[in-house]
């Protein structure tokens, strides 16, 4: 007896704390790559592996550490999606708090120190070499020799292929042989105005030259002339041989008979098809190794498409002939002269415009037989409205922030109308304060209500889709294969409101977790109809939804309420897509430090329209290149 109370004892005072309660049990180890995924085999695998990939995520082809890291985004989001709780979904199998917790900290722990090692030792992304898109190609023309109009429109230019909601990505700026014929139709149709004198004016003198002209040649100065018209063209110092190769274009015209300013046309044409023209090429660096600083010119260029979407102007031309544009202070500098030009105008009528869908607003679904007013004329002044609130975030200076939770908006008399609002008149803009705290910001305009409709009705499931792809940038994935829209006419006669038969779509095993994130989003804005007027809750109309993680919300003004929760994740949407807009390319792993560093500062400084900015124009990846390695895979 004695023998077996003795042997009991010092394992009883192990596991007594000195006050007598039980002692803690010893912290578990860390978690490694092989818990995580033994882990996601128990717990993920049977909506994320190989025979289902719901949310677009299959988890199996992970199989170390660094394949985890070349995908940084999708795994904070499964950290996310596991700390919310909100995954594996209820009705799963589920871990214990303990598991779940280990998890989420190896991801993030991990990440994070990832995130570390590329803010020691930034890689500023491959190297991309961008074609002028249609409308950085009209703009140059514009700056270059003073043709200001459509001339990409004119000659038929396609296009592009629109790549994470921007056409001026290097991967989707191919040239074929078609759109070769294009810059060559372009080039005659530019030397045909650039020549014109004016229909409408004094018959001009013998010897006068045309007024575009009288700004491009000097008289008597072929070689200044052609240099100076290249260097501005090619947007960087040109070599004496690229000059006496365009002059000799030159000299074989003057050789045929053709007066000094006759002699150019060849040389302008030349300049217009040459790929020093059509394409941002920057120069590689062979003896280096690792990142090196753009050069002068070349941030020059770089600048100035991103915020104009043109070539750079004089005062930018000649701070890099000086080598000075690189300099903090000057830079800094130069990124508030043009973001007051109005040439800055470009940032709202190209960034915001392919990022907030407003390209596809003329096609907008809505009919007008069955929504009358929706001529369109009402369609250009709701897109009119969101260029304005954006290019006036700009002009004011404003927070990006008020893109979710403005107080205001800008209208014409015709939106006005529409939307209810007294005593504004005139084709005119204009701010007015609103007095319902439901119609602000982005979700409260007509064009996104419009752009997320159907022929006769509202689309919860697009409107859902719209504010976790755009504004939130956690985009769903596309519907599984074989599942079709809903057939009105076949749903049963007990579901009489369309949310009854989109409810009963949606208990589809394959459709229903993607809806039950989606369309909660989309019934919140059901107080819009399909062109976006007001309409009170009753009847068919139900704004209210429920979140998958328990968030509530009746109507507009509560929506809003909840998304301003994730105000954090939409400032770091705006600048990712801003930062993929400067690029040109899509965001890599590397990429997240400067993210990171651009919203920190946005939050510091009230989220001012000129912070977003001027952070991604500060960016590592922006200011910097590399030599191409092998591991950039292919694309231009």
């Amino acid at each position: 007896m004695h023998t077996r109370r003795a042997a009991v004892l010092p394992l009883f005072l192990l596991l007594v704390a000195p006050s007598g309660k039980p002692a803690a049990a010893p912290p578990a180890a860390p978690a490694t790559f092989a818990d995580v995924r033994a882990f996601a085999d128990a717990y993920c695998a049977r909506c994320h592996g190989e025979k289902a990939q719901k949310g677009g995520l299959n988890l199996a082809p992970f199989a170390d550490e660094k394949a985890v890291l070349k995908q940084r985004k999708a795994w904070r989001g499964v950290a996310e999606q596991l700390a919310s709780g909100e995954m594996p979904p209820e009705g799963a199998k589920q871990p214990t708090k303990d598991e779940r917790d280990r998890i989420v900290k190896w991801i993030t722990v991990t990440l994070d120190a990832a995130d570390a090692r590329d803010r020691e030792r930034p890689d500023p992304g491959r190297p991309v070499v961008r074609r002028l898109t249609p409308n950085e190609y009209n703009r140059t023309v514009r700056d270059l020799l003073g043709v200001d109009s459509d001339i990409a429109g004119a000659v038929g230019m396609p296009d592009d292929t629109v790549s994470e909601s921007f056409d001026n990505l290097a991967a989707a700026l191919n040239i074929s042989d078609a759109l070769t014929e294009k810059y060559f139709a372009a080039a005659d149709l530019i030397i045909e105005r650039l020549y014109a004198f004016p229909a409408k004016g004094p018959k001009p003198k013998p010897g006068a030259l045309p007024p575009l002209l009288e700004k491009l040649a000097k008289p008597g100065d072929a070689k200044g002339t052609v240099a100076n018209l290249a260097r501005r063209a090619y947007r960087r110092p040109v070599a004496a041989k690229e000059v006496e190769r365009l002059l000799t274009l030159f000299d074989r015209a003057t050789r045929d008979g053709a007066p000094f300013v006759d002699a150019l046309k060849p040389v302008f044409k030349a300049v217009l098809v040459s790929p020093n023209f059509l394409l941002r090429v920057e120069r590689d660096h062979p003896k280096e190794e690792n990142a090196y600083r753009a050069s002068d010119h070349e941030l020059a260029t770089r600048l100035s498409y991103f915020l104009w979407s043109s070539m750079p102007d004089a005062e930018l031309f000649a701070l890099a002939d000086r080598g000075e544009l690189s300099k903090p202070a000057v830079f800094d500098a130069q990124v508030k002269r043009m973001l007051a030009d109005p040439k800055a105008r470009a940032l709202a009528d190209t960034f915001a415009e392919q990022w907030l869908q407003l390209k596809k607003l003329p096609q907008a679904r809505p009919s007008i037989e069955f929504f009358p007013t929706f001529t369109p004329k009402l369609r250009q002044a709701m897109g009119d409205e969101v260029r304005t609130f954006f290019d006036r975030l700009r002009t004011d200076d404003l927070p990006i922030t008020d893109l979710l939770e403005a107080d205001y908006t800008y209208v014409n008399a015709d939106l006005a109308r529409h939307y209810g609002i007294a005593n504004v008149t005139g084709p005119e803009f204009r701010k007015v304060k609103l007095a319902d705290a439901n119609r602000g910001g982005l979700l409260g305009m007509a064009a996104v209500h419009a752009l997320t409709s159907h022929t006769n009705r509202t689309s919860p499931t697009l409107r859902g889709k719209y504010v976790l792809d755009v504004i939130l940038g956690t985009p769903p994935p596309p519907p599984p294969p074989g599942v079709s829209a809903i057939d009105e006419a076949k749903a049963p006669k007990e579901l009489k409101t369309f949310r009854d038969k989109l409810a009963a779509h949606a208990t589809r095993a394959e459709c229903a977790g993607c809806h039950a994130k989606i369309d909660p989003l989309g019934f919140g804005l059901e107080n819009f109809d399909a062109v976006g007027r007001w309409r009170k809750s009753g009847g068919d109309v139900n704004a209210s939804g429920r979140l998958p993680t328990g968030e509530a919300f009746d109507g507009p003004k509560e929506l809003r309420a909840v998304l301003l929760k994730k105000k954090p994740r939409f400032v770091e949407n705006v600048t990712e897509k801003m930062l993929v807009f400067a690029l040109g390319r899509e965001l890599q792993p590397g990429d997240a430090p400067a993210v990171k560093a651009v919203t920190a500062d946005l939050e510091k400084n009230g989220y001012r329209f000129s912070v977003l900015v001027a952070g991604v124009a500060r960016s590592f990846p922006f200011q910097h290149r590399r030599n191409p390695r092998e591991d950039d895979g292919g694309g231009p």
